[in-house]
């Protein structure tokens, strides 16, 4: 009896820990869900976001926890949110978390209302919910746990949130870099993109965003004759538009093979099949010409076509706005997305080169990209070491990877200060839909769950030397 006893109390002694944490978790997490409700309630698309509204929910949040910020803004209803908490050693550069507080505008046909949070199935739909009011959610939720639980922390923690990031940060971290550098400065950055690329059958790839591609938009005008709309002619500028949009589409550059997408499929090529490894083998070490026929299989899927092609996408169309009358001009805006190292200007002139001879077509360029741009992380730094640690631990069988994102964002201006930043996000599927900017943008309640987790895990690590107070399961044998 008395062995039986001493076994019931070893066992409640194992078990009460564990339900802490538990119950510690679930309030985390609850704190996280709700703030992303908040947040999403709150209008912040573009073109005329109120972020100081989104920036008055935030700071009514750090008042629970006695925590000090700022709001700098730098101009009317736009805002930037600044919180710092302190470590203990001065020696070590502080950790950033950063996310920004404006959305896309709405896109057409949704079926839940974008400014309304709407929990539904085991998702939360809104607008923002992945871009990027998500990371907002973690990020603030985290930081007032790491205050309100007295987690002592080695380098300093700061709470970033910024303004005008989806159209070219000018009110954001391009303003703050100029105007208040000297309140943030920091070495290492946590940043939106990336994730977790889980594979059910086999080894997940936890893809630590450690570039992104160049942004460039591009407009192509074609020229017509104006005339009433009862009596077409073969020289419509709409028909020529659509002739040089087909032309551009047939439009297929070579494969190029940067650092961090070498990296990225000597990674993940014996993670293939048979046939997978040996179209990766050519690739990855095969003759020019053979590399570039495995290239031409393995583009067929649009995210290793991001990884290893400059792309282009029309994005807006415009002509006359008189349907009685077909106008002189129509024009389309091309995004493209090129990879670094690329030429902007070199790729402008192949492009223009299409049209040579053709006075009905002219190019210009919109948008530039910034030279040089920065170079990737490497994933040799410390902030790396403990992502790689976090995916050891949270998802079993797993490989952590540096990777490029087809995206651009406040990673690339953060990398050019010489933060060393790396994008980590929920769980990602690249061959499946993304609603991102689209209707009925949404995050399921796991996949928020997953982030928090291992951001956790991450910022626990990095900036407190410590676990992240969760229970994992243990890995399964494979």
């Amino acid at each position: 009896m008395k062995r039986f006893l001493v076994f019931i109390i070893t066992l409640c002694c194992a078990v009460q820990p564990l339900l802490a944490k538990e119950a510690a978790f679930a309030e985390l997490e609850k704190r996280t869900q709700d703030y992303l409700v908040g947040l999403i309630n709150i209008d912040t698309s573009e073109p005329q976001p109120n972020e100081l509204q989104a920036a008055r929910f935030i700071y009514k949040q750090l008042n629970k926890y006695s925590i000090d910020w700022d709001i700098l803004i730098p101009s009317k209803n736009r805002a930037n949110l600044l919180a710092r908490l302190k470590g203990s050693n001065p020696d070590l550069k502080p950790l950033l978390l950063i996310s920004h507080l404006d959305t896309a505008s709405a896109a057409d046909n949704w079926t839940y209302p974008p400014y309304k949070a709407t929990l539904d199935d085991g998702k939360i739909y809104g607008l923002g919910a992945t871009d990027a009011k998500n990371y907002t959610a973690v990020y603030l939720a985290l930081f007032t746990w790491l205050k309100e639980q007295q987690v002592p922390l080695e380098r300093d923690v700061i709470f970033l949130a910024t303004s005008g990031e989806e159209v070219g940060s000018a009110t954001g971290l391009k303003w703050l870099a100029n105007n208040h550098w000297d309140k943030i400065n920091p070495g290492f950055a946590l940043n939106e993109g990336g994730g977790i690329i889980v594979d059910k059958d086999g080894v997940s790839i936890v893809f630590a965003e450690a570039s992104t591609k160049m942004y460039m938009d591009i407009k192509v005008t074609a020229y017509g004759v104006p005339t009433h709309s009862s009596m077409p002619t073969d020289n419509n500028a709409v028909y020529r538009l659509s002739q040089a949009l087909s032309k551009i589409a047939a439009y297929n550059p070579p494969a190029r093979m940067t650092p961090t997408a070498l990296k990225f499929f000597k990674t993940i090529a014996p993670l293939q099949d048979e046939d997978g490894r040996t179209t990766m083998h050519f690739l990855l070490s095969g003759n020019e010409k053979n590399r570039q026929m495995a290239a031409e299989i393995v583009t067929i899927d649009p995210f290793f076509r991001s990884q290893l092609k400059d792309t282009i996408n029309p994005t807006v169309i415009s002509s006359g706005n008189d349907t009685g009358t077909s106008g002189a001009e129509a024009s389309a805006i091309l995004n493209a997305r090129l990879l670094p190292g690329t030429d902007p200007d070199a790729f402008f002139e192949d492009l223009k080169a299409l049209f040579e001879g053709d006075e009905s077509i002219s190019l210009e360029i919109m948008e530039k990209p910034q030279m040089p741009f920065p170079e990737p992380m490497d994933g040799s730094d410390e902030l790396f070491a403990s992502i790689e640690k976090a995916g050891n631990r949270l998802v079993p069988h797993s490989i952590t990877v540096p990777g490029m994102s087809p995206a651009s964002g406040d990673s690339e201006f953060l990398r050019r200060l010489g933060v060393i930043t790396y994008g980590l996000g929920p769980n990602m599927d690249p061959t499946g839909e993304n609603r991102t900017h689209g209707a009925d943008e949404f995050i399921s309640i796991k996949d928020l769950t997953d982030q928090l987790k291992f951001i956790g895990t991450v910022v626990y690590d990095f900036a407190a030397g410590q676990e992240f107070p969760i229970e994992t399961k243990p890995a399964a044998k494979k």
